[in-house]
């Protein structure tokens, strides 16, 4: 290796390190990434204290890596270099093996004693109404698509967080199982961790089930809203090559019968809502088309429905659900405890709910942390 080569490589290797440390100085801090649907870490001034305990350098590396340079280039990079290399992960996201098309992120199982504390604050919601409850978690797409998954693949959904989470209901908890509910090719979008409106329907029919109640069949044709939805489980992956899901519904606005309202209580007072906002498909975040995203609490009506008032405490699978629900009751309130410090108990006394369904999925109840004010 000549003289000159060597300079080069190593004022390369200077321009290269030192060039991306001042860049990440000088360009604007994002507090939000749009491609990974995120809220990024901002830096945070040290203090004695975040110094002595160790703290102020944990977040700076969390900092430094949320606000890095060509962050989303650099990640979509490494996942065709793993790609490349023959490896089946990225950045905790197994690649499918139909070519890498359908993508799962990681699912962590918790110990018996988190899940069994975790059930008890649904066993006493449970005992402190006069209603009957349900309960009910969506099985990871892991679980249904097992046949899709990397062989060996450790970190997934072997469906006994489901069967424990059963065996720890108390005597006034109904469970519904829907693992074998969700069967099929068409329950889960490929690059997202939601259900599909196909896998909401599927999931609205055992529930209703599980209810007491058969519901109702659809056969309406599905409408297209939108053929280029790539959801979150993509956005951390930095899988490229991967071809975008399609967003349908079956229900319409309004309803079957147009007799369908919704209010939406998004910073507490009402405001006037609908089952869709098409204005959603033309961000990143196209899941958010239905019920408008995530709010503390919103309540759809339909006068002519059979069942009277149901209570949804829900994550974002129940946003898909929800038309579905709609065209049984006459009044479905979808409760967020991460949103809303209300008592349940209060609540379901003072709007004469009939009925309450804690509808999770696997991943989301093992860990959240605000279930416990399903006790309060």
């Amino acid at each position: 290796m000549s003289k000159k080569y060597s300079i080069f490589i190593t004022a390369l290797f200077c321009l290269f390190l030192f060039g991306f440390g001042i860049a990440h100085f000088l360009v604007p801090d994002r507090k939000f990434s749009e491609q990974e649907n995120t809220n990024l870490t901002l830096f945070q001034p040290p203090t004695w204290d975040t110094v002595r305990s160790g703290e102020f350098m944990e977040k700076f590396e969390k900092y430094f890596n949320d606000q890095f340079p060509l962050r989303d280039q650099w990640v979509q990079m490494k996942a065709y270099s793993e790609r490349a290399l023959g490896k089946q992960e990225n950045n905790k996201v197994y690649f499918g093996t139909d070519g890498g098309q359908t993508l799962f992120a990681h699912f962590t199982a918790i110990s018996q004693e988190d899940l069994a504390q975790r059930v008890g604050f649904v066993n006493k919601l449970a005992d402190n109404v006069e209603v009957p409850v349900y309960f009910s978690l969506v099985p990871d797409k892991s679980y249904v698509r097992a046949d899709l998954l990397p062989e060996n693949a450790p970190n997934v959904d072997d469906g006994s967080t489901i069967q424990r989470a059963a065996a720890l209901c108390g005597e006034n908890v109904g469970f519904i199982d829907l693992r074998e509910t969700l069967a099929g090719d068409n329950s889960f979008y490929r690059t997202d961790h939601h259900w599909t409106t196909m896998g909401a329907y599927k999931g609205y029919l055992g529930l209703m089930w599980g209810m007491g109640d058969s519901g109702g069949i659809y056969d309406y044709p599905p409408a297209l809203c939108s053929d280029q939805f790539y959801g979150t489980t993509y956005s951390s992956s930095g899988a490229g090559w991967v071809e975008p899901d399609s967003i349908y519904t079956i229900i319409p606005e309004g309803g079957t019968k147009g007799n369908v309202t919704v209010t939406r209580y998004p910073e507490g007072a009402p405001i006037e809502g609908g089952l869709y906002y098409p204005e959603k498909l033309e961000v990143k975040d196209k899941y958010a088309y239905f019920l408008g995203g995530n709010q503390p609490l919103c309540i759809i009506k339909n006068p002519d429905a059979a069942n009277g008032k149901l209570l949804v405490v829900r994550d974002s699978y129940s946003d898909s659900l929800a038309p579905f629900l709609a065209e049984e009751f006459q009044e479905v309130h979808l409760f967020d405890l991460r949103y809303n410090n209300m008592s349940l108990k209060q609540y379901v006394a003072d709007n004469e709910i009939d009925q309450v369904l804690v509808l999770y999925s696997g991943s989301n109840f093992n860990t959240d942390a605000n279930l416990f004010k399903l006790g309060l």
